[in-house]
């Protein structure tokens, strides 16, 4: 995802009957099993309009698009699920939640994440939303984990964040992307102590 410029929150306009709330639920759940059922292209603006019960121009003044409704109610989903946790140290901190996002990735989230991140390589706007509602507030919390590691004196201070997050996740991605192997737990603690081992304070 490069497209980290003028990445904007979509307006949020009052939705018509039923109320804001009960309507936006309603459209990510049915938009969410629409594509479970067959894939990005089946949640069509049409089928989401009638399984969910709210007119399709009111899906248009929240959403450009249908996919891009599939994306927010997948990330509505899985976002409660990865939340960074505090660990007795950095290392745990990011064994668990990388440990979490594999968990909550697996079986059919992964293979919707996988035909989403397809679909945004030709949509700007769902790029905009992939970053603005999932990959950019990650690395916040990510970086927020590093420079409280740094302050504790768990990694050193030239220690550059955005290389230990790209060489971290970047591999889970991999394996998510190209699944030629699980991420299983022994992976997971293999490749955080990997990674660490060269920003470490003090080596193993």
């Amino acid at each position: 995802m490069s497209d980290r410029q003028n990445c904007t929150e979509p307006n949020e306009p009052t939705l018509g009957r039923p109320r804001s709330a009960d309507a936006t639920k309603a459209v990510r759940a049915a938009a969410l099993a629409l594509a479970y059922e067959g894939g990005v292209h089946h949640a069509t603006a049409v089928r989401i309009s009638e399984r969910s019960g709210v007119a399709k121009t009111t899906l248009y003044r929240r959403w450009p698009n249908a996919a891009a409704i599939v994306m927010d109610a997948f990330l509505d989903e899985v976002s409660p699920l990865i939340r960074y946790r505090r660990k007795a140290d950095v290392r745990a901190t990011f064994v668990a939640a990388i440990k979490e996002l594999a968990r909550a990735l697996r079986g059919p989230r992964g293979d919707l994440l996988r035909h989403l991140l397809g679909a945004a390589q030709s949509d700007a706007q769902l790029q905009q939303a992939f970053w603005n509602q999932w990959i950019a507030p990650r690395r916040e919390q990510a970086k927020a984990v590093i420079a409280e590691a740094k302050a504790l004196g768990q990694l050193r201070d030239d220690a550059d964040e955005d290389v230990l997050i790209d060489t971290l996740f970047g591999a889970v991605y991999y394996r998510l992307m190209i699944p030629y192997a699980e991420i299983s737990g022994a992976y997971v603690q293999a490749l955080v102590k990997q990674v660490f081992s060269g920003a470490s304070a003090h080596l193993p």
